[in-house]
């Protein structure tokens, strides 16, 4: 405080309240002054002075002054920093509500408002600087159901544990958008004494807008509850396993069902699955590969059937453990199915190459009469004229005899290569050479109208092919070819390689240059439009019902797709029609292996000839020991099996026919073998069966000899045995 003299020189009393006033000192002052006059104490008041003390003065006068402006600047002092704190609070508690996304009103006893912060704008369509001292009905105008439902929880005058907390509900707004609210309300008292009794003056309440969360909650809901529905109800057995140790976590019925089928009473380890065919440890390192998805295929014999189970997972962290989530298929009838869809294939290709080699008999008969009349009129010849003829014209006719027999043995073998049921291996091959031989033997079974021209660019390379299922496509081509010409007309067969980029005409896959590409043109009646994508269906055919099985199409597509071809067809109606097959080169043709002239024989033993053919026996008998070998020949299998049996020890190889009657080749190498296994045996067949193939080398038996064989081919495989060098004669 300041105690002021009101008349001081150079600088007077009021001058100094004035400028204290200018600059905000806010002191307490008390002025002394001998002044008397009234007027001149109410400036000084106005200037802000506490007191005014006339002189002469009591000192109990002064010190009652100064000790009441003390009191009054403490109270100010008190008053003001309360004032601070009120604010201060006033302003956090303002932010708290302002900041809060949810609604928060107060309403007076009568149920109006006295406070709100203004929140879920998006929600109520109301202006809230308008709601106070409005009830509470304001804010839910136009929702009557709903100011009853809510009745007693906005306007709530109940505390503690009856209060409203989390009360729900469904508010529609005015542009038709859902929400869901919860309300939470209690009442407020005044001068509430220990048995709760008070004055109620108002209602304190929270409103938030939980349709997000409710929606979630839902969804989530939803979700476990289709999650567990698909996990029980799953026509699968489906687990949860620990990776670790494979402890089952939870298990659907089919699981257990699957325990049963396979004979397991433990079923608190998914370890019962995993055998040979298919580790754990091989599992689990593959779905740790593959976390989102990993499947594998396991092998199990039960009751003496070979069943196969699908097992499909994914990894998942449940509870801090690593688990996967797994289901078990029985898929033995899916692949018992796919083994019949295939056998069936195959014997719809069967089918198919059954009718092919029926469109190309006719060939086939004119080629071996062609080939019996050069066989019978050179020998002719030689029986006829052998007095008169020199040496060099028996040779020159004889030799004429001999590669007539070598055409009709590879025409032969063709045929029955073309009609086994076996699928052959592919292989390097000369595309040009395989569809020359096709288009040769195909040429008697083609009119005289049409014209066949052949294209075939040099220098292609080879492609990796099984020469006689692209045979089978080029005989299918031209026959459909040849049934599309009606009178006069051309087919074309080009080979060429593949310089252009086009698109699959099956499977849609671009095919770059490379390669070779076939082409089979014709002049014939076209293919419409609206069929071109419908020729390679199965069963599609537009020939009459006893004109064609309707698959011959289908099949080449899937040929050529088997041999990672592509293929395209390009057809204008009354102009022609061209398939194109692009094949993908091979690296190089196999090397052609060279026939090794031999010495003469020296060996301890004798060579067994088996055969029930009496010439055929006679001349394997005749060329041996004309090549010094010591032959023994038998033409009934029974004979010849107690003579091996009595003399096996000087037996240095058999040679037997495979088809005889009594004892068959086969039953007589088993025979044999069973009494010396380390015996060397020669099979000769005329067409080796697959099951006798493969019982054959069970049994050690690893040469055959196919009929015809030639004398070069039987000279080796009996050297290869007795471990010489044997002359071929050039027979």
């Amino acid at each position: 405080m300041l105690v002021l003299d009101l008349h001081i020189p150079d600088l007077p009393g009021l001058k100094i309240l004035e400028a204290m006033r200018e600059h905000g000192i806010n002191t307490k002052t008390v002025v002394l002054s001998g002044e008397n006059d009234l007027s001149a104490v109410a400036p000084i008041l106005n200037l802000g002075a506490y007191d005014y003390i006339g002189k002469p003065f009591q000192v109990p006068q002064l010190v009652t002054s100064v000790a009441n402006a003390l009191s009054a600047f403490q109270l100010e002092a008190q008053n003001a920093s309360l004032a601070a704190e009120a604010a201060e609070t006033t302003s956090l508690y303002e932010f708290l509500l302002n900041a809060s996304p949810d609604l928060v009103y107060l309403l007076d006893a009568e149920g109006r408002f006295e406070f709100t912060n203004h929140q879920l704008d998006n929600v109520f369509d109301v202006d809230y600087e308008r709601l106070a001292g409005e009830p509470w009905q304001a804010l839910f105008a136009g929702h009557d159901t709903l100011v009853e439902q809510l009745n007693c929880h906005i306007n709530e005058m109940r505390t503690g544990m009856r209060a409203t907390l989390g009360e729900a509900f469904s508010y529609v707004t005015n542009v038709g958008t859902r929400h869901t609210l919860e309300l939470s309300s209690r009442g407020v008292y005044e001068g509430r004494d220990a048995d709760h009794n008070g004055t109620f003056v108002g209602t304190y309440g929270v409103i938030r807008d939980v349709t997000e969360s409710h929606r979630t909650r839902q969804q989530l809901t939803q979700s476990q509850q289709k999650f567990y529905s698909l996990f029980i109800d799953s026509p699968d057995a489906v687990f949860i396993a620990r990776i670790d140790d494979g402890a089952i976590v939870e298990r659907n019925p089919n699981f257990l069902a699957i325990c049963s089928v396979m004979g397991v009473d433990d079923d608190s380890s998914d370890r019962f699955l995993w055998n040979e065919s298919f580790s754990r440890r091989e599992f689990v390192a593959g779905l740790e590969a593959n976390p989102e998805h990993y499947d594998a295929v396991l092998e199990h014999h039960i009751q003496g059937e070979l069943r196969f189970f699908e097992v499909r997972a994914r990894a998942l962290l449940l509870e801090g453990e690593r688990c996967m989530l797994a289901s078990i298929r029985d898929r033995t009838h899916e692949r018992r199915a796919e083994q019949d869809r295939l056998q069936l294939q195959q014997q719809l290709q069967q089918a198919a190459r059954m009718e092919a080699i029926g469109q190309v008999a006719g060939g086939i008969a004119h080629d071996f009469n062609n080939i019996l009349a050069s066989i019978i009129g050179y020998a002719e010849l030689v029986l006829n004229a052998r007095e008169r003829l020199n040496e060099g014209q028996v040779n020159s006719y004889l030799d004429e005899v001999v590669t007539a027999g070598h055409r009709a043995r590879d025409l032969i073998s063709q045929m029955l290569t073309f009609t086994r049921a076996q699928r052959g291996e592919t292989q390097a091959a000369d595309i040009t050479r395989t569809i020359s031989d096709v288009s040769r033997m195909l040429h008697a079974a083609i009119p005289k109208t049409i014209v066949v021209d052949t294209d075939f660019a040099d220098d292609l390379p080879p492609v990796m092919v099984d020469p006689i299922q692209i045979q089978q496509i080029i005989i299918n081509l031209l026959v459909n070819a040849r049934d599309a010409i009606t009178g006069n007309g051309r087919i074309g067969i080009r080979v060429a390689a593949c310089e252009e980029t086009f698109v699959c005409h099956t499977c849609g896959e671009a095919v770059e240059p490379g390669g070779v590409v076939i082409s089979v043109s014709d002049t014939g009646h076209g293919i419409a439009p609206d069929l071109l994508d419908k020729v390679f269906e199965m069963y599609f055919t537009t020939r009459a019902p006893d004109q064609g099985t309707g698959f011959g199409l289908w099949m080449i597509n899937n040929l050529v797709h088997e041999h990672h071809g592509h293929l395209t067809v390009e057809s204008t109606v009354g102009v022609g029609t061209t398939f194109r097959i692009v094949l993908p080169p091979a690296s190089a043709l196999p090397d052609t292996a060279e026939i090794h002239s031999v010495p003469a024989p020296k060996m301890n033993g004798r060579i067994v000839v088996v055969d029930d053919e009496v010439s055929v026996a006679n001349f394997i008998g005749e060329v041996l020991r004309d090549k010094g070998y010591p032959t023994v020949v038998f033409t009934e299998s029974p004979l010849a099996l107690e003579y091996l049996k009595a003399n096996i020890d000087n037996v240095a190889v058999l040679l037997t026919d495979g088809s005889m009657p009594a004892i068959s080749g086969l039953e007589l190498v088993e025979q044999i073998k069973a009494v010396r296994a380390s015996l060397p045996v020669i099979y000769i067949t005329a067409y080796t069966q697959s099951t006798d193939a493969d019982m054959l080398t069970k049994l050690g038996v690893n040469t055959y000899l196919q009929k015809p064989f030639s004398i070069e081919a039987m000279l080796e495989a009996v050297a290869e045995h007795t471990n010489t060098q044997v002359e071929a004669t050039g027979v």
